[in-house]
């Protein structure tokens, strides 16, 4: 089985896994922790780092799911018209474009991305790539994302450092990050208390969640910005 194969396979099973249902739920006290931490980071390092009239910028979402993070630019000042998504799932496709039928959705393999070159000034990738096991298939998806990248541009990354829990992700850290987009600059931030923790935590102490992602050693994921080096 290819990796493409082993993904739409994966994340099949996830779908009737009612697990992931609960653990991402918008009511679930630790995936509100997680995601308003996730958002806080983002809305600063996009604050200090990318300069731009938002209503004009261009956004793609590799693997954008159902769209629920990228409508997010919206509250930034993208129009909808601007916002892009792809992803290889034709259902999860399929209930974006019904709950959001103004944003631009494709389905397809993000190792060939339908938009030509430089078309625009942010790509975005929530967890993607630690669910690709293969070493060539990430770099096949990097190098697609920094072909589409505007020359001023920039790569709005989420994902895991580490994840050992789940064999069928495998984490990403700082230097395969900066071998997979070379030649570019980097604000890199840790962020995410882990998980596990946090669906322990939350539910008893939210104070106790915001004391333990004080400790950078208990957050699991990288947040980057990756802007070309001109």
């Amino acid at each position: 089985m290819d990796d493409l194969a082993r993904l739409k396979s994966e994340y099949a099973r996830r779908a009737h896994d009612p697990r992931y249902r609960a653990w991402y739920s918008p009511f679930n006290r630790a995936n509100l922790f997680i995601t308003q931490e996730r958002d806080r980071a983002i809305a600063q390092l996009l604050a200090q780092h990318l300069h731009g009239d938002w209503n004009a910028l261009r956004i793609l979402d590799v693997g954008c799911g159902r769209g629920n993070e990228l409508v997010k630019f919206l509250g930034y000042g993208a129009r909808e018209r601007n916002l892009f998504g792809v992803d290889l799932l034709g259902d999860r496709v399929r209930e974006g474009r019904e709950k959001f039928s103004a944003l631009q959705f494709s389905c397809g393999n993000a190792a060939m991305l339908p938009y030509p070159d430089g078309a625009f000034d942010l790509v975005l990738q929530f967890t993607v790539f630690t669910s690709i096991l293969d070493d060539d298939l990430r770099r096949r998806i990097a190098s697609e994302m920094l072909r589409v990248l505007a020359p001023c541009g920039a790569v709005l990354w989420y994902d895991y450092r580490f994840n050992p829990t789940n064999p069928q992700t495998r984490g990403i850290e700082k230097s395969e990050i900066q071998t997979l987009f070379p030649h570019c600059d980097y604000h890199l931030q840790r962020v995410t208390l882990a998980p596990p923790l946090a669906r322990w935590v939350a539910p008893r102490s939210w104070f106790a969640c915001e004391l333990l992602n004080q400790f950078s050693f208990l957050r699991t994921h990288w947040l980057a910005l990756i802007s070309k080096n001109n």
